[in-house]
């Protein structure tokens, strides 16, 4: 199988390069150890308990760099903000 360039790489699906055997296998093995795998937002939060409070730590001599924001496909738009809504109310983010 040809990788290509870093350029050329996308998402794929398992189905694409594994027969209907190897598929029904990987699901085997998954469904097995499923607890090993968060299934929700919830199960993601201890992550947060285990390593503590991410910061980012800024250099305070540099300068803001100012873009703005690029047009979103509006096809995505309302997913998009359904997924902020909600790892919102789990306050794996904040608002700033």
């Amino acid at each position: 199988m040809n990788i290509g360039t870093e350029a050329e790489k996308k998402f794929a699906k398992i189905g694409e390069y594994w027969d209907d055997a190897i598929v029904n296998k990987f699901i085997e093995l998954l469904h097995k150890y499923k607890g090993f795998f968060p299934t929700n937002l919830l199960d993601l939060k201890g992550i947060i308990g285990d390593l503590g409070i991410m910061k980012i730590t800024l250099k305070l001599d540099t300068k803001p760099i100012k873009q703005r924001p690029y047009h979103l496909n509006t096809k995505y738009k309302e997913k998009v903000h359904l997924e902020l809504d909600k790892i919102l109310e789990e306050c794996i983010i904040e608002p700033i």
